[in-house]
């Protein structure tokens, strides 16, 4: 299956000295729901804006569905990948809900009338119907992250990229956000996202990248990656909570051995002796 995005030996940096990236090889395949995680500063959002064309690599190559992306293609990642930014007043340029999500379609150069029918139908589904005339930056955190991804969704991208998405969110915005990217990923939505919610992570993820100093130090399943524990320390990581009280129950002969670790707490109470 050829991926929808792949990545060859990628460099970037900033100042043409300190890379930010080194050498990142990766291929991401449609519908697959990708978790990115390493401290601050180990080159996750770097990584993102290379994805979607707003950065340019310094060496390396960027291929959309086998055609490698140049200065002249570049527009191509910003018409299929799309991303939602963790600080979501930065992502707002219109006055009105409406006018905000219509805004990269317009941009895209779609028509009046194609606009509006994609506009409305982002609406809806992030339940913002009613907020399309108010102003955005009146709206709550949550509320906001719902304008940003409503934003991408008007513009029908194949590939949603999310920097921190339940970052500085109330327990049940966070919640709510979940669900939201739940049914993204049932849609069939390329969804990759950063977060330091190593819980979240393990749950909603297929795989994980793990970044480390600009580099990628791990590639695999959340049961891979959270069972390597030299990996962890190398970057800093922590096990997810329920894994750890999984393994301590079944340490303790309480829980049942099973290849397929629990990743939610009615999984791990359905191994209990």
């Amino acid at each position: 299956m050829e991926p929808v995005i792949e990545v060859k030996n990628l460099c970037f940096s900033y100042d043409g000295e300190a890379e930010a990236l080194t050498d990142v090889s990766v291929r991401i395949y449609e519908g697959e729901k990708i978790a990115v995680l390493g401290e601050n500063g180990a080159g996750k959002s770097t990584f993102f804006l290379n994805l979607n064309g707003v950065r340019q690599p310094e060496s390396g190559e960027i291929l959309l569905r086998g055609e490698p992306i140049g200065k002249k293609n570049r527009k191509k990642l910003l018409r299929n990948v799309g991303i939602v930014f963790q600080d979501a007043d930065s992502q707002i340029v219109a006055s009105t809900v409406k006018a905000e999500v219509a805004f990269g379609p317009l941009n895209m150069g779609l028509s009046r009338e194609e606009t509006e029918k994609r506009t409305y139908a982002a609406l809806r589904q992030m339940d913002l119907e009613a907020y399309e005339t108010r102003p955005p930056h009146a709206l709550s955190g949550g509320e906001k992250k719902r304008v940003g991804i409503a934003d991408i969704l008007a513009m029908e991208v194949p590939v949603i990229i999310f920097d921190e998405p339940t970052a500085a969110l109330d327990a049940v915005s966070a919640d709510m956000l979940e669900q939201i990217l739940q049914q993204l990923g049932e849609e069939g939505k390329t969804i990759v996202l950063s977060t330091h919610d190593v819980d979240f992570a393990y749950r909603f993820a297929e795989r994980i990248l793990v970044f480390s100093g600009g580099k990628i130090i791990g590639d695999g399943t959340p049961e891979q990656i959270f069972s390597d524990e030299r990996l962890l320390a190398a970057a800093r990581l922590r096990k997810p909570m329920l894994l750890t009280v999984y393994e301590l129950l079944r340490q303790r002969g309480m829980a049942k051995e099973r290849e397929r670790l629990p990743k939610t707490v009615p999984e791990l109470a359905g191994l209990l002796l």
